[in-house]
């Protein structure tokens, strides 16, 4: 697959079906991702692979504590109310189209798929040193963004969310991750549920010149 193609066909994928992913080809699409640019070489990222029973025991967890906590993950989240101006307009705007394209009950719908942790088959949770640059952020952000274009290459479907980490003691609790290590982000892989009412959710990117400033006096 071309670089352009893998770019256009990458979509968040909120639920899979129950096929497998081959280790073979997780050990070959973090191998690609190790590719990513990193801060003087630094590569500060320490993933833990969850799957089969140990993934089945956090999604476990999950499920028994969303009906009492909305939870919270190590890495700070910021309420839409204190995005910028802009980046609250792109969220209106999302959740819009998701209310156009799944209907009245689309929060219903929504939680549904993500307290199933969207039914992944595989779970790659990203850490860094507790004691992590900002620049390191920008390095683990592009490892991520490469370790999706490279499973988009084989045809391996992803999904980047909040929903993923926002229980960090559940995780600790399956996963052997340090006290020295904070939870950044979490990486679902497995194949397209294309039935799925959730995965004809699509989002629209802002216009070029709304981000671009050229200079060139």
């Amino acid at each position: 697959m071309e670089t352009k193609e893998a770019i256009l066909n990458r979509h968040s994928t909120r639920y899979f079906t129950d096929r497998k992913v081959d280790l073979k080809d997780i050990k070959e699409i973090l191998t690609l991702a190790q590719a990513a640019p990193s801060w003087v070489n630094s590569q500060p990222e320490h993933i833990y692979l969850a799957t089969g029973k140990t993934l089945e025991t956090i999604r476990q967890g999950y499920l028994d504590k969303s009906s009492t906590s909305h939870g919270k993950p190590e890495l700070p989240v910021l309420s839409r109310k204190d995005w910028s101006k802009q980046g609250q307009n792109n969220m209106a705007s999302w959740s819009k189209g998701v209310s156009e394209s799944l209907g009245s009950d689309w929060q219903e719908i929504m939680g549904s798929a993500a307290t199933k942790l969207y039914n992944a088959q595989t779970i790659l949770y990203l850490t860094l040193p507790k004691d992590y640059s900002l620049w390191s952020l920008y390095d683990l952000g592009a490892f991520g963004q490469t370790l999706v274009l490279s499973a988009t290459d084989k045809h391996i479907a992803s999904m980047t969310a909040y929903q993923l980490i926002k229980f960090p003691d559940v995780l600790r609790s399956a996963l052997p991750i340090s006290d020295d290590e904070v939870i950044i982000s979490g990486i679902a892989l497995g194949y397209r549920d294309d039935k799925a009412l959730v995965n004809k959710i699509s989002s629209n990117r802002q216009s070029l010149d709304q981000i671009l400033t050229i200079n060139n006096d």
